[in-house]
C-alpha cells in the first residue's frame, strides 16, 4: 500500500510540473558601442528574426541621435556587415544612402531589408552610420556604430 501511495504522489507531481507554463529563454542579441570606433556614437538596433538565420530575409530597425554630425539625404550611409571572428567579411556588406537628412541632434530611425549570407556559429555583426571618404583604406567617416557577438 505504501509503495501504491508512494507512486500516486510522484505520478501526481510529475503532472502538476508538466502542467505548469514554461517559460522560453529566447536568445535575444544585444548591441553595444563599436570599441574600433571610439568617437562614433551609439546606436540602436534591432533585428527580426533575431538571432539571424543563414539566408533569410533580415530587417534591420536602427535609430539614434548624432550629436555631432549631421545626416545628408543621399551623402550619408547606413552600412551593415557580417564578420568572422577574424574580423573577414561574410557575404556582401549593405550599404544604403540615407533618404533624408536631420540635422545633428535629431532623433532618426530608417529601416534596411537583405539576405543574410552563410553564417558561421560565432560571428560579429556591424552598424554603422557615416559619410564616405573616397579613400579606398579608409571608405568611411564613421559618425555612429553598433555591434554584436553572435555565439
Amino acid at each position: 500500500m505504501k509503495n501504491f501511495i508512494f507512486a500516486f504522489i510522484l505520478f501526481a507531481l510529475l503532472l502538476t510540473v508538466n502542467a505548469a507554463p514554461f517559460k522560453f529563454n529566447k536568445r535575444t542579441t544585444t548591441f553595444s558601442a563599436c570599441p574600433n570606433f571610439p568617437n562614433a556614437e551609439p546606436l540602436n538596433v534591432s533585428i527580426t528574426p533575431d538571432p539571424p538565420k543563414s539566408g533569410t530575409d533580415e530587417k534591420f530597425g536602427v535609430s539614434g541621435a548624432l550629436t555631432k554630425h549631421d545626416i545628408v539625404k543621399n551623402k550619408t550611409i547606413l552600412g551593415i556587415a557580417y564578420a568572422d571572428l577574424q574580423q573577414k567579411p561574410i557575404g556582401d556588406p549593405y550599404h544604403s544612402a540615407f533618404n533624408e537628412s536631420y540635422k545633428a541632434g535629431k532623433e532618426f530611425s530608417v529601416s534596411a531589408d537583405f539576405s543574410a549570407p552563410q553564417l558561421p556559429v560565432s560571428y560579429f555583426i556591424a552598424v554603422a552610420v557615416g559619410d564616405p571618404t573616397g579613400d579606398p583604406k579608409n571608405p568611411l567617416d564613421v559618425y555612429g556604430c553598433a555591434y554584436a557577438l553572435i555565439v
